[in-house]
């Protein structure tokens, strides 16, 4: 968890913004998901470019982290 909300993603490789994807795994009575977080907010995981990130986002059951608002870093 972040300790502070982040209201942009941070730069990766090139100086361009990043964000992360997070796969939630199926459990019983709760279907997977995929979090979409701004760099930093969730330990690992692959920088992903603008482009990607919304790809990302057009899956079933894909949002935005609430906890580091991403939804407000993107277009």
């Amino acid at each position: 968890m972040p300790t502070r909300p982040a209201s942009t993603p941070a730069a990766f490789a090139g100086g361009q913004q990043a964000w992360t994807v997070q796969q939630l795994p199926h459990r019983p009575g709760h279907p997977g998901a995929t979090l979409i977080h701004v760099i930093g907010c969730q330990p690992g995981g692959t920088p992903l470019g603008l482009d990607q990130t919304l790809d990302a986002l057009k899956q079933p059951r894909a949002v935005t982290c609430r906890e580091c608002n991403a939804a407000s870093s993107l277009p």
